[in-house]
């Protein structure tokens, strides 16, 4: 699951400068001992450079499908709250 937050309802108009945080939950499929990441990048678009700038990331590793659910939403709840209201879904 990966879902982008953005600070600007038109985020996808490369002339404009955009902050966006990426989210992410990924399974790292081991069966003998299942593990989840759930990973928050920050970054922005530089519309003068015409590229993404990685400002950094944080990953949570969660021992349950459950519990990754669980911290992505924290996760999305706290992004949200600092003004990143709109999203954009992936696969």
């Amino acid at each position: 699951m990966v879902e982008i937050l953005w600070n600007s309802e038109s985020p996808h108009v490369p002339t404009r400068d955009h902050e966006f945080y990426e989210l992410r939950m990924v399974d790292l499929g081991d069966m003998a001992k299942p593990r989840f990441v759930v990973r928050e990048i920050h970054a922005s678009w530089s519309a003068s450079a015409q590229q993404i700038k990685w400002n950094g990331y944080q990953d949570e590793t969660c021992p349950t499908p459950e519990d990754a659910q669980h911290r992505f939403e924290r996760r999305k709840a706290n992004i949200e709250r600092a003004g990143f209201l709109y999203t954009t879904q992936l696969g």
